[in-house]
């Protein structure tokens, strides 16, 4: 098996590097795609062991998620790859995991009818060498391998997303083409849920932890809700109505705790009306 791998930046930290380091050395091409805006970040990559292996592009625009996913596995097939890992740039294997994963991944039979295989970031418990895997209906981008040959019959990710939601978009679209979504979930990715800090609720007055969103976010997380909504309520159901709670919530917790609360009702609803004037891809 021929694996590469891809990670996409906008304004990485220092720790970059580290992480970069738990899965460079087990595949045979890195592909950094660099969206930070008037800045180059080559500096945090240039002191890497087999600097042969790694491909930096930075054009200093951000084109988002999906773009940058389908420049990386053009440029894999292009080169005969056989598996593409995607990774964000906050996230790492810790131990042998990236290890255990590839063992999981050629012992497991049947992988030409499996789409992504993915791994869990939840509960760092269950890792283990023995390989666990499990049927699901979508994977986060992060510490995924996308099978090439059958991206080709799938096809792009889609950019009309540009970010949120690109990830689960592909899987409901592999699953409609009848292929399988696969989770080893004795395999554990360190990866970051986003900044989180605590406030105080104002209907128990308890400190809580929450995570909040720029406003921009939240017009990406909006629009991009109703959009999933109307390509995939019918055969996904439990999932668009979880991803319309997992909304909801975000939205009442940066209303509530934001000091951005305009321009959260902003973004919000003009989320809604981009939608339905059919204003996709990256916002203006």
């Amino acid at each position: 098996m021929k694996i590469g791998a891809v990670v996409i930046l906008y304004h990485p930290d220092s720790g970059l590097k580290d992480r970069l380091l738990t899965y460079l050395p087990f595949v045979e091409k890195l592909l950094i795609f660099d969206n930070s805006e008037n800045k180059d970040y080559r500096n945090l990559v240039s002191g890497l062991p087999s600097q042969e292996k790694i491909h930096y592009h930075s054009d200093h625009e951000n084109k988002g998620i999906s773009a940058r996913l389908n420049q990386a596995a053009q440029i894999a097939i292009n080169e005969q790859f056989d598996w593409l890992l995607t990774m964000d740039q906050d996230s790492s294997f810790a131990n042998d995991n990236f290890q255990n994963f590839l063992t999981c991944l050629k012992n497991y039979t049947e992988k030409e009818n499996v789409a992504v295989f993915g791994v869990q970031y939840l509960d760092p418990t269950t890792q283990s060498s023995t390989c666990l895997a499990l049927e699901s209906s979508h994977l986060i981008t992060s510490g995924s391998l996308v099978n090439l040959n059958s991206f080709r019959s799938i096809g792009n990710f889609d950019e009309a997303l540009f970010i949120d939601q690109v990830d689960s978009e592909y899987c409901y679209r592999a699953i409609r083409k009848g292929y399988r979504i696969i989770q080893f979930n004795n395999i554990y990715l360190e990866h970051s849920l986003g900044k989180q800090s605590s406030y105080r609720s104002l209907k128990n007055l308890k400190k809580t932890k929450r995570s909040l969103h720029s406003p921009l976010r939240l017009y990406y997380m909006t629009r991009n809700y109703f959009y999933m909504r109307s390509k995939y309520q019918k055969d996904f159901p439990a999932e668009i109505s979880e991803l319309k709670k997992d909304l909801l919530n975000r939205i009442k917790n940066n209303f509530l705790y934001s000091p951005e609360r305009f321009s959260v009702i902003k973004n919000v609803l003009s989320g809604i009306i981009d939608y339905k004037r059919n204003k996709m891809g990256k916002k203006n």
